[in-house]
């Protein structure tokens, strides 16, 4: 019986990306390129998408997954009921290129399938942004900011249509006041445009339990019981958000419950190693391209699927060191 992943399950592994206001654009992180704090127009028109569309068909990854915000009020693409929402004008908050439309037609020349990441939490950064949602920048949050903020997230979908084969949707946790009845009004909202394309709710994150302690020397470091399997999806995904710190959790089998089996994690090292978990969007790499490889091989005969976060930099050009492994990952398909 064909089942609605199959095609994703066959493009066996994908890179996963960060490109924010909070990194390229912030001068202290090392994907800047020494550009410093400039307007975020100038930050997202810096990307060149045939360099990065160049280099993931070079390296033959199935898909990409890249953000369209995180907890600011910056997004990648215009978007109208937003800018409505939140008082911002066009431009001060939603980029005026439309990068989402331009990632697609640089991928789509390589067949590689683009997802989005979005989250549930919305621009918590930005006070104005926030309450213009009818929220704050306080939790939990309530069903009139889930369904506003998930009316931002219909504008896309529906605008890029087919265009989009995956949403990967971050921030619906529990803790923060979502339920099932919220996740649903966001799945459908992601696939209003496309109800082919899959959806994934990142419900629990990796962390189980946890504190802080004060190190000396250090600071604030986050404790606690990181997951090494792949937790269970909630009713509504397709796939499982799949999010670990070590690439070292393997599925029982292709499906969990009823979603496809998906892993995702990052190569970057952490600043410090204790903060395990804090080696998104960094640069250099924890494993050897001979690991990354027999572990994808190893992952993709159980059955399951592998995103690889890697360290983008504001040119769109990969992190050296993280593309000689991805590199060894290229006959795998």
């Amino acid at each position: 019986m064909n089942h609605k992943t199959d095609w994703f399950k066959e493009r066996k592994w994908g890179v996963f990306t960060h490109y924010l206001y909070q990194v390229q654009n912030n001068p202290a992180s090392e994907t800047n390129d020494g550009a410093g704090e400039t307007g975020w127009d100038e930050c997202v028109n810096a990307l060149d998408v045939e360099l990065l569309a160049r280099q993931l068909y070079e390296i033959n990854a199935g898909y990409l997954i890249f953000t369209v915000m995180q907890q600011s009020r910056y997004m990648i693409a215009p978007n109208n009921t937003f800018d409505r929402l939140t008082g911002y004008a066009p431009g001060q908050a939603c980029a005026a290129r439309d990068l989402i439309g331009d990632l697609y037609n640089a991928l789509e020349k390589y067949n590689i399938a683009l997802f989005l990441y979005f989250t549930g939490d919305g621009p918590t950064h930005d006070e104005k942004a926030a309450s213009g949602i009818k929220g704050t920048s306080k939790f939990p949050v309530e069903d009139g900011f889930v369904r506003l903020w998930a009316s931002v997230l219909e504008e896309y979908s529906v605008r890029y249509g087919e265009k989009i084969k995956g949403w990967w949707v971050d921030g619906l946790y529990e803790g923060i006041g979502y339920n099932d009845d919220n996740i649903k009004i966001v799945r459908d909202a992601a696939l209003k445009g496309n109800p082919d394309a899959l959806f994934s709710a990142n419900y629990l994150g990796c962390l189980s339990g946890g504190e802080n302690k004060y190190i000396e020397g250090i600071g604030d470091t986050l404790f606690g019981n990181f997951y090494h399997e792949i937790v269970a999806p909630t009713k509504y995904c397709d796939y499982t958000a799949g999010e670990v710190v070590n690439f070292d959790a393997y599925p029982h089998g292709r499906f969990i419950g009823n979603a496809q089996s998906h892993v995702l994690s990052f190569l970057g090292i952490p600043p410090e190693p204790i903060r395990v978990y804090d080696g998104w969007a960094k640069s250099g790499s924890k494993y050897s391209g001979g690991y990354m490889r027999r572990y994808i091989e190893c992952v993709n005969k159980i059955g399951g699927v592998v995103s690889v976060d890697v360290c983008l930099h504001r040119s769109g050009s990969i992190d050296k060191e993280q593309l000689s492994v991805l590199n060894y990952l290229k006959n795998i398909r």
